[in-house]
């Protein structure tokens, strides 16, 4: 059994979830972007026209956009289920942050989708 003031720590890390997540999803993307380069997985096609490099770019970034959308709706069912006006208020600003970092991935990731992998 979680007592309160644990649960509070565990809501207070929620803050910060959703950014957390946007990191490991940049080092994440960044590195296999650098590893796909390195081997040179950007050339050559294997599935309409995708190279391996921006296949697995995509996979990955699918990934990390469900578990974005998951936190999001984790959130949301804990912020219905909370007793107290201030873990009401956590869990509201949790899931805004969580938005928020939603909404950063999608823009900054966007790049996997529309630029050029590696330079010749």
């Amino acid at each position: 059994m979680i007592d309160a003031t644990s649960g509070r720590k565990i809501l207070l890390l929620s803050l910060a979830a959703g950014f957390g997540l946007w990191a490991v999803a940049f080092v994440a993307l960044y590195a296999m972007l650098s590893i796909g380069c390195a081997f040179g997985w950007d050339r050559g096609s294997l599935v309409l026209g995708l190279s391996l490099q921006r296949l697995q770019l995509l996979l990955l970034l699918g990934i990390f956009l469900a578990l974005h959308v998951a936190l999001v709706v984790g959130l949301s069912a804990r912020q219905q289920r909370s007793d107290t006006a201030t873990d009401r208020f956590l869990h509201s600003a949790a899931r805004l942050a969580a938005i928020a970092a939603l909404a950063a991935s999608m823009f900054t990731y966007c790049g996997t989708v529309l630029l050029t992998t590696c330079n010749p």
